[in-house]
């Protein structure tokens, strides 16, 4: 039963990220993620990470489909590729607006068809090594890659809502969920299903991942304090909040939003409620969060990725208590 890993915060340097990603190997993991912050690069990383292992995956969880563009990612995952043959995962996805708005300066539109489209180039050039796309969203008339990978590399797009999750399923390898509960899985993979049926694919050629918080703790009240400021900031978003009313949280997302309307930041983590808390994060023991785990697979996860995140003691030992524990 493969588990992976993200592996992200502020504080950890590329010292820590190489130290827990190997942690992660040692301990049988599937694959290490990353998530691409404002100043941080994931393809630059997924390649240190990859040439400090040997066998687990490294995957970019996501890259923005804003930030760059489809033939340039897949030169840069290619490069990956041969340094870590059958270990790089491609990840993509919209990212975050207003970040990418007001950080890179960058013409937000469109952001449907700019994932389904990017996601479809780098797939077909990281399998084909060329594409010629005249005419399309990126008017491509001829691109090579110097070095097509001698190995698949997947590419998974990350999705929420029904359009999304049924485009990942008509172009991609893999779709990431993310802040999920057992129902909203089993509700995305119909989406992915229908997606992919419709573009006449077999809806097993689509793995079903997902992100889901979680920390091994002997401090529970700890933990869901942090994870009700994750919720709140998350919250902060639209999209997202459409996201929470959508798997039953609509009372929530609602003072959500009115909270945010203040600016009140103290008042949105209050309107996180501790059920909304329990349903998207898992914490515990270890055997507690095992079980968790389970229950998500039991609803059709087929690759959860623990998203460790500190509470009280240092950083890596948080990441890495909650890495050995779930292993």
């Amino acid at each position: 039963m493969p588990i992976g890993v993200r592996i992200r915060d502020d504080a950890l340097s590329i010292a820590d990220m190489q130290a827990l990603t190997r942690l992660a190997e040692a301990h049988g993991y599937d694959s290490v993620w990353l998530p691409e912050g404002m100043g941080r690069d994931a393809l630059s990383e997924l390649l240190v990470l990859a040439q400090a292992t040997e066998r687990v995956r490294i995957g970019t969880g996501i890259v923005p489909v804003f930030g760059r563009l489809p033939t340039q990612t897949a030169a840069t995952i290619s490069t990956a590729a041969a340094v870590a043959p059958g270990r790089v995962i491609l990840g993509v996805g919209i990212g975050h607006r207003d970040a990418l708005v007001e950080g890179y300066g960058i013409e937000f539109s469109a952001p449907l068809e700019h994932t389904r489209e990017f996601a479809r180039i780098t797939r077909q050039l990281l399998r084909c090594g060329e594409i010629a796309d005249p005419g399309g969203l990126y008017d491509i008339a001829r691109f090579r890659l110097a070095h097509r990978p001698a190995e698949p590399v997947p590419v998974f797009v990350a999705a929420l809502r029904p359009q999304m999750l049924r485009a990942a399923g008509a172009v991609a390898d893999g779709v990431l969920l993310n802040w999920a509960t057992e129902d909203s899985v089993r509700r995305a993979i119909e989406h992915v299903r229908e997606g992919a049926v419709g573009a006449g694919r077999s809806p097993e050629e689509v793995t079903i991942a997902s992100y889901l918080r979680t920390c091994v703790t002997d401090d529970p009240t700890g933990v869901e304090h942090e994870s009700r400021a994750q919720i709140a900031r998350y919250g902060s978003m639209v999209y997202y909040r459409r996201y929470f009313s959508s798997i039953g949280f609509e009372a929530e997302s609602r003072a959500l939003a009115a909270a945010w309307e203040r600016g009140d930041r103290a008042a949105a983590i209050e309107a996180v409620t501790p059920p909304m808390v329990r349903a998207i994060t898992i914490m515990g023991s270890a055997a507690e969060c095992r079980a968790r785990l389970q229950a998500y697979r039991d609803a059709g996860l087929q690759l959860p990725i623990i998203a460790p995140f500190p509470v009280g003691a240092p950083i890596f030992d948080t990441f890495t208590l909650t890495i050995e524990g779930c292993a």
